[in-house]
C-alpha cells in the first residue's frame, strides 16, 4: 500500500483532498480594467469562494471561514486598489488571507486554553469526493496541526495542503526562503510522527 503521507521533496504532492478549489480562471476571462475600476462588490462575488478555499485549508474549521472572509475583504481594499489585473488580485488577497488567518489562529489557540473551544469535525472538511480512509487522514492531519506552532502549521499547509511552491509560500508568509524551508521541515517531521502514532493508536 502507498504511504499517503507527503514526501518533502516532491514540489506538487498532495496528500490531502481538503475541499474543492474554485476552477482557475485564464486572464481573457477578467476583462474588467485595473481592480481600482471594479465594484467592491463585483470583486467580492468574484473573489470571496478562492479566499474562502485558501481559509478553510489553514484554519481547518468551517465555522471560522465566513467571518475571516469578511475580515479579508475589510483589511485588503486599500491594496486591492492598486492591484492592475487577476494575478496581482488574487496574490494580494492570498496574502491577506494568510496573515488573517495566522491572528484567527492565535485567537483560538487561546480559547483552546480557556475552554472555550469546542474541537472541530475534520472530516467535513475534507473533499466531497474523499473515501472514508482519506477523511480519517485529514482529520489525523489537522488533528496534528492544531499541535504545532502557527507559523510551521501555516507554512506546512501552504506547502502541502495548497500546492504552493517554495518561493511562494516564503512570499505569502513574509520570510525568507531558509526560514521556510525550517518552518516546513519542523511541521513535516512533527505531522508525520503524530500522525503514524495516531495509526498505531487506531
Amino acid at each position: 500500500m502507498t504511504d499517503p503521507r507527503p514526501k518533502p521533496d516532491r514540489a506538487n504532492d498532495r496528500p490531502l483532498r481538503v475541499g474543492t478549489p474554485p476552477r482557475a480562471r485564464t486572464e481573457a476571462e477578467y476583462q474588467w480594467g485595473t481592480s481600482a475600476e471594479i465594484p467592491l462588490d463585483a470583486l467580492y462575488a468574484r473573489y470571496a469562494p478562492y479566499v474562502a478555499a485558501i481559509a478553510m485549508r489553514i484554519l481547518g474549521r468551517e465555522t471560522e471561514v465566513e467571518d475571516l472572509v469578511q475580515d479579508v475583504f475589510a483589511t485588503a481594499v486599500s491594496g486591492l486598489k492598486r492591484r492592475r489585473n487577476h494575478a496581482e488580485i488574487k496574490r494580494w488577497l492570498a496574502t491577506v488571507t494568510v496573515r488573517r488567518s495566522i491572528l484567527r489562529l492565535r485567537v483560538l489557540a487561546l480559547w483552546s486554553w480557556v475552554d472555550i473551544y469546542e474541537e472541530s469535525s475534520w472530516e467535513r472538511i475534507a473533499d466531497p469526493g474523499a473515501s472514508t480512509e482519506e477523511k480519517r487522514l485529514v482529520a489525523q492531519v489537522y488533528r496534528a496541526l492544531d499541535r504545532l506552532p502557527i507559523k510551521d502549521r501555516v507554512a506546512w499547509v501552504l506547502r502541502y495542503v495548497e500546492g504552493e511552491d517554495l518561493e511562494q509560500v516564503a512570499e505569502l508568509c513574509g520570510c525568507s526562503l531558509a526560514t521556510i524551508k525550517r518552518r516546513i521541515a519542523r511541521a513535516h517531521a512533527k505531522v508525520s510522527s503524530l500522525v503514524e502514532g495516531s495509526g498505531r493508536g487506531s
